[in-house]
């Protein structure tokens, strides 16, 4: 391996880490959204029920109506961050994909660089491993936020005339909000791993970048011409 696929090796590991963080912050605001739309839906399930029990039903169904508009616009921001989720995932491993390619054509005759290398590519696969596991569970998470989604706009004006219908639909959109929740949950697990593993392939990446550029510089000095020591002469007496 020249310097310079060495250095290439290591900015795709970089690019790899920093798109696996991105994923990580998308899952933690993913997991926020979701959470938010849980308790949106609860209060619409609460006015629900005492649409039901009280002398005010107009007022709570009409109420539970607004908890459901709100519900669609969790959904749609939930809508946006799986497919950013997806966008950062895709683009961890189409860097993994790149340093692997370049690892193929590791020169293993430089001892230290063959170590790190060694180090480096088991880490890469569990990186890749995990980013493949959590692409079908982020589309699970988009699948049932679409469907929780379409359950809270069946809620029309004259829908809420519809005791049945409204119970129907809070019932369809807390079902697929609990699948969504328990997924970015697994996610949360799965995309750690991969985040652990890109932290330590980085560490090993810096070790490769900082011993590229040394062996650069020694090469570098090796190439300058070693200047004749000029010849000393004494001073004239006087």
């Amino acid at each position: 391996m020249t310097t310079d696929t060495a250095l290439q090796a290591a900015d795709a590991v970089f690019m790899a880490e920093q798109a696996v963080g991105r994923a990580r912050g998308v899952v933690d605001e993913l997991h926020a959204t979701i959470s938010s739309a849980i308790r949106v839906l609860d209060d619409a399930e609460l006015d629900s029920a005492k649409a039901r029990l009280s002398e005010r039903g107009g007022y709570y169904l009409e109420a539970a109506g607004e908890h459901l508009s709100r519900l669609q616009r969790r959904c749609s921001d939930n809508a946006e961050l799986t497919d950013e989720l997806t966008g950062h995932l895709e683009r961890a491993s189409q860097a993994i994909a790149d340093a692997h390619d370049v690892l193929r054509d590791v020169d293993t005759s430089d001892p230290e660089l063959a170590v790190e290398v060694a180090q480096l590519k088991p880490r890469l696969a569990v990186m890749g491993d995990m980013i493949d596991l959590a692409k079908p569970i982020a589309r699970l998470t988009a699948q049932h936020v679409d469907s929780a989604h379409l359950a809270a706009q069946q809620v029309t004006p004259p829908a809420l005339l519809e005791p049945v219908t409204l119970e129907r639909s809070i019932a369809t959109a807390g079902k697929e909000l609990g699948r969504a929740d328990e997924d970015v949950r697994l996610l949360e697990n799965v995309v750690d791993h991969a985040a652990a593993s890109a932290r330590q392939s980085a560490g090993i990446a810096t070790e490769i970048t900082d011993n590229a550029r040394r062996r650069m510089a020694e090469q570098g000095r090796a190439q300058v011409p070693r200047q004749a020591a000029a010849p000393a002469y004494g001073s004239p007496a006087r």
